[in-house]
C-alpha cells in the first residue's frame, strides 16, 4: 500500500469550493450581462431620440423656409394642412404640408397642389400634442405644433413662422 502524505490528500479542490467558485462566477456574469443589456437599451433610446430630433428639425425648418418666402398661405379648417405660395422659383413655388397622426406628407410643385392624399410621404412618427392642431393661424403668422414618437418619450416641436416677403394674397397657380 502506498502511503499518502497529508499534503497529497488536500491537493485538489473540494466540492464546496467548486460550488462557491461557480456561484461567484455566475453572479459576476449576471452583473456583466445586466450592464450590457442596459447599455443596449440606452443606446437604442438615444438613437431613437436623435433620429426623431433630426426628423422634427427637417419638418420645422422646411415649414419655416416656405413661410419666410410666402406670398400667400392657407391652413385647412382642421389644422392638418398648410399650403404656401412662395416667392421661390421652379418646383419650390408651391409647397404643401400635411401632418396627420403617424405621418407627414409634403408636396413641391410649380403648379396646382393636387389632392393632399397623393402627396409624397415625408417623415414618419408625427403625432399631435394632445388636442392642439398641427397648424394654426394668427394674423399673418402660422404656428405649428407636433411631436415625433420615439422608443422612449416623444420629442416635442413647436414654433411660428411668418412671411418676410410682401404678401400678395394671390394663390394662383398653387390652389
Amino acid at each position: 500500500m502506498i502511503a499518502m502524505s497529508r499534503s497529497d490528500r488536500e491537493a485538489g479542490v473540494s466540492l464546496i469550493e467548486l460550488i462557491v467558485y461557480v456561484l461567484v462566477s455566475s453572479i459576476l456574469l449576471l452583473a456583466m450581462s445586466s450592464i450590457l443589456i442596459n447599455s443596449w437599451t440606452t443606446q437604442r433610446n438615444v438613437t431613437s431620440v436623435s433620429d426623431a430630433t433630426n426628423r422634427g428639425q427637417v419638418i420645422s425648418s422646411t415649414i419655416e423656409r416656405a413661410m419666410r418666402n410666402a406670398l400667400a398661405f392657407d391652413v385647412s379648417a382642421d389644422g392638418t394642412t398648410l399650403r404656401v405660395r412662395t416667392s421661390l422659383n421652379g418646383i419650390l413655388a408651391c409647397q404643401g404640408f400635411v401632418l396627420t397622426p403617424g405621418q407627414s406628407r409634403m408636396s413641391l410643385s410649380s403648379s396646382t397642389l393636387t389632392d393632399n392624399s397623393t402627396w409624397a410621404e415625408w417623415q414618419p412618427g408625427v403625432v399631435p400634442r394632445g388636442s392642439v392642431p398641427f397648424f394654426s393661424v394668427t394674423a399673418s403668422t402660422v404656428m405649428y405644433t407636433f411631436d415625433i414618437q420615439t422608443s422612449s418619450t416623444p420629442v416635442r416641436f413647436g414654433g411660428q413662422a411668418f412671411a418676410r416677403s410682401s404678401a400678395t394674397g394671390v394663390t394662383t397657380p398653387c390652389w
